[in-house]
Formats: C-alpha cells, sequence, structure tokens
C-alpha cells in the first residue's frame, strides 16, 4: 500500500509540471544517471560499455572535457588507442592546453606506440603540472618504449617521491629494471615493496615471472599458485623456462 502511494505521488508530481524548465530538468536528470552508468561501467571493468557511454554522452556534450577524457581513456582500455587518439586530435570544444588533456594524450600516444611524442608531451604538462606522480610515471614508461632506461629509473624515482609505495610505479619501475637487463634489480624493486602491496596479485606475479627467469623455480610456483590454478602454474613454469634458455644462449652471441 505505501510503494502504491509513492508511485501515485511521483506521478501527479510529474503531471503538474509544464514547459522548457521540466525538459530540461529531464535532461539533466537523465544525463546525471548516463554519467552514472558510464562511471560505473568504466568501475566494473566493462570498458566497451563504458566507451559506448561516454561516446554518446560527448557527441551532446562536445565541450565537456570530463566526457572527453572519458571517452579517450576507455577507448584505450579496450585496446583501441589510436581511435582514441583520433577523438583527441578532433576535439575542438575543450581547452586541448589543459594538464588533463595532455596527461591523457600522452598515455594514448604511449599506446599508439608514439613514445617519442608522449614524451614531449608530457614533459611539456610536467612543467605545469610537477606534482602529480601520474606524468612521471607515465614518462618513464615512454622512456623504457625508447631504451632509455636510466632516464625511465629516474622518472619513476621522481614518482614515488610523489605517491610513496604507489603499486603502479613499484611495478613499473621493477619491469623497467628487467627490461634493461637488470633482473635482480627487478626482483629487488618488488621484494622491497612494502608488505601490504606485496599481496597485490600484479606485483606477486611479476615477481613470480622474474624468479622463474632467474630460475628459481620453486619460489616462482609458491607465488604463482597464490592466484593461479595449477595448470596456469605448470604453463608459466614452462614458458619461464623457454625464457631463461633463451636469455642464456644470447649471451653467447
Amino acid at each position: 500500500m505505501t510503494k502504491r502511494a509513492g508511485v501515485i505521488l511521483v506521478v501527479s508530481l510529474l503531471a503538474g509540471c509544464s514547459g522548457q524548465l521540466d525538459r530540461t530538468v529531464s535532461e539533466e536528470a537523465i544525463n546525471t544517471t548516463l554519467v552514472q552508468t558510464a562511471v560505473a561501467a568504466e568501475q566494473s571493468t566493462d570498458y566497451e560499455a563504458a566507451a559506448g557511454h561516454f561516446a554518446n554522452l560527448y557527441e551532446k556534450n562536445p565541450e565537456d572535457l570530463g566526457l572527453l577524457l572519458g571517452l579517450a581513456r576507455n577507448l584505450r582500455y579496450i585496446g583501441t588507442p589510436k581511435r582514441a587518439l583520433e577523438v583527441l586530435e578532433q576535439a575542438k570544444g575543450v581547452d586541448r592546453r589543459a594538464a588533463p588533456f595532455l596527461v591523457e594524450l600522452g598515455k594514448v600516444q604511449i599506446a599508439s606506440g608514439r613514445a617519442a611524442d608522449a614524451k614531449k608531451t608530457l614533459r611539456d604538462v610536467a612543467k605545469k603540472t610537477p606534482d602529480d606522480w601520474e606524468i612521471y610515471s607515465s614518462l618513464g614508461i615512454a622512456d623504457d618504449l625508447l631504451g632509455d632506461f636510466r632516464s625511465a629509473r629516474r622518472n619513476y624515482e621522481k614518482a614515488l617521491e610523489l605517491s610513496t609505495g604507489n603499486a603502479i610505479v613499484i611495478n613499473n619501475m621493477a619491469l623497467s629494471a628487467a627490461l634493461s637487463g637488470d633482473l635482480d634489480r627487478g626482483i629487488s624493486v618488488l621484494e622491497s615493496a612494502p608488505s601490504a602491496l606485496r599481496d597485490n596479485p600484479q606485483l606477486r606475479q611479476n615477481l613470480a615471472l622474474f624468479y622463474g627467469v632467474r630460475g628459481d623455480a620453486e619460489r616462482a610456483e609458491t607465488l604463482a599458485r597464490k592466484d593461479l590454478e595449477i595448470d596456469a602454474v605448470r604453463n608459466n613454469l614452462a614458458v619461464y623456462s623457454k625464457i631463461r634458455s633463451r636469455r642464456k644462449a644470447a649471451t653467447y652471441q
């Protein structure tokens, strides 16, 4: 009885409304709901759905920077960075000099294989926003792709100064060390992470990878079993063995 009365009350209120103001309020309410839907989809990692929602919203609101960045970000997440780059480069209704725009542009450029362009973009925005750890972490990734591991390390260290114990930065720094050929340092970076971060599945599995490549199969298996089924663990150990064999062969060339 109470629920029915509530429905009647709402209908009565809506019926009593009229004119342009009501349509505006209705559109704002709909847009708010759509934004919430887009954000919820992204948070649940349904990036394709989120991209679709943000695309619809941005088409109707081309001057909204947040909607543009939401669209570009989720296009990047679903593996279509070139489309994201097109969206950003063609944007006309937003401030293209704004720091959030440039940060996302740098990330999209990295994902599109344009590391040199990304480095320039991110360096420029770092001058405007020197306290953003994400900029330096992204710069580190660009440096890694360009093979400048020394510069990458400096950028990751700067990112950690700004965001102590950041799991993303620690993971990137460890991968950078391994890519540079210093596998032991990559392991050291992960092993020295705060205890709470060592329970991060991504960090744990990267550490398992490094142990496996180094030849410490027992440690690699112990860590891998915490997150993976036994068949996946065995498959990974076989892959680690192959990588280790190739590394040994490369030292004799």
